[in-house]
């Protein structure tokens, strides 16, 4: 199945690009999904516990089966004071 991931803030500006499509297995999750880019761009250096995870601009989780044609954002973390 193809999805797509699209890059935010910290993350567009490392990986210099808005939007990758990818194919994953019919079966994949968001966790097989995080791991496949952490490989592809290890100097994002994500972390499950800084970022929050989209799926069709709705707020999901690493365990969530994904759908062809999903658009997933491993949302950065926003920092304020």
């Amino acid at each position: 199945m193809k999805i797509s991931v699209q890059f935010h803030g910290v993350h567009r500006a490392i990986t210099r690009v808005n939007e990758i499509r990818l194919s994953l297995s019919s079966n994949a999750r968001v966790s097989d999904l995080f791991k496949r880019i952490e490989r592809t761009y290890p100097d994002l250096q994500l972390s499950q516990d800084d970022i929050m995870v989209s799926i069709n601009d709705q707020v999901s989780t690493m365990n969530h089966s994904l759908n062809p044609e999903d658009k997933i954002s491993f949302l950065p973390h926003i920092g304020g004071g």
